[in-house]
């Protein structure tokens, strides 16, 4: 028997309108609104629905509610009646088939679960899981490429995460010797293989600085030679922030706590009114159970600006279920009290160096995805 779902059309929770019907396998989904709606945002549905299920979709605009919603019933014998989306049009719904045979079902966000709005007893416990991609597309965005591609190889892995982890302690410290050492070698002569040959100057003043002693992993310096541990590690420098992107993904990723984790990645939310691409690219996003973390990476001082932009972020992409974060090398709640007040304010996750220090980071993001996150106490 085909499965056959009636629900109203969602614009303030995308989730709302797919999780359903591809939880249930549904066969046949219509969609009832009042106002007018952005076609796009039908397409952007539609995608999201038919790349896991032959499912045909029908989006009607009510004029007269009761008389159209009676005969979409009496056309579709045993409908599925999802009233998971707050609104008029769902209170309309439930009182036309409380007291009929038909099954009415809701989405439950804060269990994500599928659940009897009768007896609220859980149908579904385990719900599709979307895919990063999935979420994005429901808002109108689209990864388009990747500003940094994240390392693969071991030998880059372990020797990103012990320049990280080495040099935590004062982070800043450390990109303003990656930034002094690209600016070195960016005017020093290039001998191949990932060597250069320094000036006495320059090798002077990269052995002298005390961040020499944590970095044995990054190069070698041997008669006056210059020679990078390997191509990827030295092309890194060139953009400090690629350090703590890359040990987030490595980290994030080995855990396995996560569905999927994609480093910078360069959204494009352009509609078809305008000729050029509008974009903006987003550090890092994780998501675990259709829960979707926004996250900015910045290597030290973060300011209002830096929460504005995660924050905007999120609520142009993200859904009910989605959070931004704000990772940041430095111990916010002591260095920088009132942008932290602001964040917690926002409710923007704060991970801030003691979050490194104190143990395995995934832990911190995956208490964000599990509610059990804390605040820091501002002094």
């Amino acid at each position: 028997m085909n499965k056959k779902i009636l629900t109203v059309y969602d614009d303030n929770d995308p989730l709302n309108n797919v999780i359903s019907a591809l939880t249930l396998k549904a066969d046949e989904i219509f969609f009832v609104y009042h106002h007018e709606v952005n076609k796009k945002n039908f397409e952007n549905i539609d995608k999201v629905l038919k790349k896991y299920l032959e499912i045909k979709t029908t989006y009607i605009m009510l004029e007269d509610d009761k008389k159209q919603l009676s005969e979409i019933f009496q056309q579709n014998k045993d409908l599925i009646v999802d009233v998971g989306g707050a609104k008029y049009l769902s209170l309309v719904l439930f009182e036309m088939v409380k007291d009929t045979d038909n099954k009415i079902i809701y989405y439950d966000d804060d269990e994500n679960c599928i659940k009897d709005y009768r007896s609220h007893t859980i149908l579904y416990e385990n719900v599709f899981k979307l895919q990063i991609e999935d979420v994005l597309c429901l808002r109108g965005g689209e990864i388009k490429e990747y500003m940094h591609r994240s390392v693969n190889d071991k030998q880059a892995k372990d020797a990103i995460v012990s320049l990280v982890e080495n040099n935590m302690e004062n982070y800043g410290a450390f990109i303003r010797y990656i930034t002094k050492l690209n600016s070195i070698i960016s005017s020093a002569h290039y001998l191949g293989a990932n060597t250069y040959q320094l000036e006495e100057n320059q090798r002077l003043d990269l052995i002298s600085d005390a961040v020499y002693d944590r970095i044995s992993e990054l190069f070698t310096i041997k008669e006056g030679k210059l020679k990078f541990t390997s191509k990827k590690l030295k092309e890194m420098t060139a953009v400090a922030g690629a350090f703590l992107e890359n040990y987030l993904y490595i980290k994030l990723s080995e855990s396995g706590k996560f569905d999927d984790i994609k480093m910078s990645a360069v959204i494009d939310f352009a509609e078809e009114k305008y000729i050029y691409p509008v974009r903006c690219e987003i550090d890092c996003l994780i998501i675990k159970d259709n829960k979707l973390l926004f996250v900015s990476c910045k290597s030290t001082k973060a300011d209002a600006s830096t929460l504005n932009e995660i924050y905007v972020h999120n609520h142009r992409f993200g859904n009910v279920l989605s959070m931004p974060v704000l990772c940041v090398c430095e111990d916010l709640d002591r260095k920088y009290p009132s942008t932290y007040a602001k964040g917690e304010e926002l409710g923007i996750y704060l991970v801030d160096r003691s979050s490194f220090m104190n143990g395995e980071i995934s832990e911190v993001f995956a208490s964000i995805l599990d509610g059990t996150y804390v605040y820091d106490l501002i002094s």
